[in-house]
C-alpha cells in the first residue's frame, strides 16, 4: 500500500520517441549528404560551362560516335545540315526569359551520315511571340549551316500543364523529353534522332527573327547553404531530443 508523499519509480526508456528522433535524424542527414554530392555535382557543371567561353566547335560526328557512358552535355559542335525532305514543320517550344513568357522555334536537322538520321535544334526565341501565350502559325527557313551547344532533354514534371492550345498546324509543347524528341523527328519526317538537343548559338545564314538563347541566364549554385542547413536542423533535433530525454528520465 502506498502512502502520499512515496517518491515515484524511475521512468521507462522512451523507445518510441528515440525511434522516431533516429529515423528523422538519418533522413536529415542524408539530404544534407545529398547536397553536399549536388554542390560537387554543380561545381564541376559550372567549369564546363565556363570552359566553353574558350572551347571550339567539334565537329558533330564524332561527338555523337563517342557512344553512350560518355556525357556530351555542354559540348560545342558544328554540323551542316542536309536538305529537309519536306517542309519543317512549326514546332515550339514554352520559354520564360527574363520574365517574359516566350517561344522556342524546334526544328530537326537532317544528318548525312552516322547512327542517327537527324538531331533536335533550340534554334532561340522568336522575337514576334514575346509574351504570347501560344505561338501562332510562322514559317521559317530550314536549317543549313549550326554551331551551338549539345544539352540534354529535360524530363517531364508532374505539375507541368498542358501548352495552351496553339494555331492550327502549330505543334506546341512545354518540355522537350525523350518522347518530345522524337515526336520532333517523326513530325520532319526521321525516325532515329539523336538523344541530344542542340541548342543553337548561331546559323548561317541566321532566320530573321530568331535570338539564339543556348545558355541559361543564370544557374544558381545553393548546394552548400542547403546542406548547411540540413546539418543544422539535425543538430537542432539531437539537442531537442537529448533536453526530452533527460526531462523525461529525471522525472517530475
Amino acid at each position: 500500500m502506498t502512502t502520499e508523499g512515496a517518491t515515484a519509480g524511475p521512468r521507462r526508456f522512451p523507445i518510441g520517441l528515440t525511434l522516431a528522433a533516429a529515423i528523422a535524424l538519418v533522413v536529415l542527414v542524408a539530404l544534407g549528404a545529398w547536397q553536399i554530392q549536388r554542390l560537387k555535382w554543380k561545381q564541376a557543371l559550372l567549369a564546363k560551362i565556363a570552359a566553353l567561353a574558350t572551347a571550339p566547335a567539334r565537329p558533330l560526328g564524332p561527338v555523337l560516335a563517342v557512344g553512350k557512358g560518355v556525357s556530351a552535355e555542354f559540348t560545342r559542335v558544328a554540323v551542316e545540315c542536309s536538305p529537309p525532305p519536306a517542309p519543317a514543320p512549326r514546332i515550339f517550344r514554352y520559354s520564360l526569359r527574363q520574365g517574359q513568357v516566350g517561344w522556342r522555334l524546334m526544328t530537326a536537322c537532317p544528318l548525312a551520315a552516322g547512327a542517327f538520321d537527324s538531331i533536335v535544334l533550340d534554334r532561340g526565341l522568336v522575337t514576334a511571340f514575346t509574351g504570347a501565350m501560344a505561338p501562332r502559325a510562322v514559317d521559317f527557313p530550314a536549317p543549313a549551316a549550326v554551331t551551338g551547344i549539345l544539352r540534354s532533354p529535360g524530363g517531364a514534371s508532374l505539375f507541368d500543364s498542358a501548352p495552351p492550345p496553339p494555331e492550327a498546324g502549330v505543334t506546341a509543347l512545354r518540355v522537350i523529353d525523350a518522347a518530345a524528341l522524337e515526336r520532333i523527328a517523326r513530325r520532319g519526317g526521321f525516325s532515329r534522332p539523336a538523344p541530344w538537343i542542340l541548342a543553337v548559338e548561331s546559323e548561317r545564314p541566321a532566320p530573321a527573327g530568331v535570338v539564339p538563347a543556348a545558355l541559361p541566364e543564370d544557374i544558381p549554385n545553393n548546394h552548400f547553404v542547403y546542406a548547411l542547413t540540413w546539418f543544422g536542423i539535425a543538430g537542432a533535433l539531437i539537442g531537442v531530443y537529448i533536453a526530452m530525454l533527460a526531462r523525461r528520465l529525471r522525472g517530475p
